[in-house]
């Protein structure tokens, strides 16, 4: 059931990344819900279904992306695999560390992006990572956890629970 659950989940993100991303974007800052699926997927999957969603998602997007190839598969995969192992323990229905994580883990990606995709040019790396980076991975933040609320008040059962 969770596998039908997650393939439907992934299916609504890449068509909404697809055609709706780029209609909504608030002063050039774009939500990536591709992170936030891998964000999702791996706190709750665990580490090794989370580099494996995390590399087969970036590589999806890396296919439609201008930079280089792999890139997006890199960062995703490391980003899958950091919030499952650092958001295995804690307490998952609670708002606050669920803003938390996904803001960490859209900067670990953003970080890991523009580090390699800037080449080593500072400036570049500092002119998109605040301009660029940051507002999107607050604008994805926010965005998803406003589509997560939303999903869990109509099912009336959480998504992101707690391990018993």
């Amino acid at each position: 059931m969770k596998g039908i659950r997650d393939t439907i989940v992934l299916a609504v993100v890449l068509v909404l990344q697809a055609t709706l991303v780029h209609r909504i974007a608030i002063a050039g800052a774009r939500p990536d819900l591709l992170v936030a699926f891998v964000v999702y997927f791996g706190w709750m999957r665990g580490p090794i279904p989370g580099v494996v969603g995390g590399f087969c998602v970036g590589l999806v997007q890396d296919l439609d992306a201008a930079g280089p190839l792999g890139l997006n598969a890199l960062a995703k995969t490391i980003v899958g695999f950091v919030v499952a192992k650092a958001g295995f323990r804690v307490h998952r229905s609670n708002l606050g560390v669920r803003f938390f994580f996904f803001l960490l883990a859209m900067l670990i990606h953003d970080l890991i992006y523009f580090t390699i995709y800037t080449a080593g040019d500072m400036g570049e790396f500092l002119r998109l990572f605040v301009f660029v980076g940051a507002p999107s991975a607050l604008y994805t933040t926010i965005l998803a956890l406003s589509l997560l609320s939303a999903v869990e008040r109509i099912s009336k059962s959480l998504l992101l629970t707690d391990e018993v």
